[in-house]
């Protein structure tokens, strides 16, 4: 048994570099961050869509930075993270996930832990459980340039000489998640046209509501035995998009919801992925609080509360 950690005692007047802190996990984390009690500086191109106690906003382009910025921990979320968008604009994506992270790595000096979310998209596809080992699959753009990433923050972190942290997420949903991702997706279709189209229901994701997501990432990045060390970040349950849509169907509570399964090959996507979790289970005492349904049904409150579920209400 782990023993519990006390994040508002580790990380209360803590200093906290967060990128990427305008996105949907990046406003969710900062949000924790200053009800703990750090003192969090966000470095980004775009200002939060809300003032928090503690947090202050330096406008940044991480490949154009021209200062040096201290911190006890860096939590590095900017990136590009949609793997579509990736392939379109493989230089773009490269610039900002491999080139900004190597320019904000020269900018920094951090004290106690760098934590660098990577992807499960870097694995092979799998319907068993993936473990923090398994084979790597590296043929879509966005899955190298996170990949690059981690080698540049291992390279970084071993000459600045302070410990790292990198989680690879599986499908982190929840309300604040952009329209073009599957689970904003669906819920939007159902409210807008009363009617779901998915491009292939038979792909299996893990999906992870973003509350647990941060409780497993704060911890992990003050737990002395996560340095230098890389752990899943998902639920350990898959599910195919067919069952995300009917899912989602009930939560919405409305009647005669039809779905229409496109039954698309989709390029550089694997057709199955689920976290092993047993490391990251070994190492905090940390588990998956909120169900599927659960997440969905709060999405979609948020949404008929007058928020799209882009926005955090």
């Amino acid at each position: 048994m782990n023993k519990p950690i006390s994040l508002s005692g580790e990380l209360d007047g803590a200093s906290v570099i967060v990128t990427g802190a305008s996105g949907f996990i990046g406003l969710n984390l900062v949000r924790v961050l200053a009800s703990l009690g750090a003192e969090v500086m966000v470095i980004d191109r775009i200002q939060p869509s809300e003032r928090l106690p503690n947090v202050k906003f330096e406008w940044g382009d991480l490949r154009h930075l021209d200062q040096v910025y201290e911190a006890d921990y860096l939590i590095h979320l900017a990136a590009i993270t949609n793997a579509g968008f990736a392939e379109r604009y493989p230089i773009d994506t490269y610039e900002v996930n491999v080139l900004g992270t190597v320019n904000l790595m020269n900018h920094v000096k951090i004290k106690k832990r760098v934590l660098f979310p990577s992807t499960a998209l870097t694995y092979e596809a799998s319907s068993t459980p993936i473990s923090e080992e398994a084979p790597k699959d590296l043929s879509s753009t966005y899955a190298l340039s996170k990949n690059m990433g981690e080698q540049v923050i291992k390279f970084h972190c071993n000459r600045m000489g302070v410990g790292h942290t990198i989680v690879r997420f599986f499908n982190i949903f929840g309300p604040g998640q952009m329209p073009m991702y599957i689970v904003p997706q669906v819920l939007t279709q159902i409210r807008d046209n009363h009617h779901i189209e998915i491009r292939n229901g038979t792909v299996m994701r893990d999906l992870l509501f973003v509350e647990d997501c941060i409780d497993a990432v704060l911890k992990l990045a003050v737990t002395e035995a996560a340095q230098d060390n890389v752990f899943n970040i998902g639920s350990g349950h898959i599910v195919s998009i067919t069952d995300v849509a009917k899912a989602a169907i009930e939560a919405s509570g409305l009647q005669g919801v039809e779905i229409t399964d496109l039954e698309e090959k989709i390029a550089y996507s694997p057709t199955a992925i689920m976290a092993d979790i047993d490391k990251v289970q070994a190492t905090i005492d940390w588990f998956p609080k909120t169900t599927l349904k659960d997440g969905l049904k709060k999405m979609w409150d948020a949404m008929e509360n007058g928020n799209g579920p882009g926005i955090i209400g």
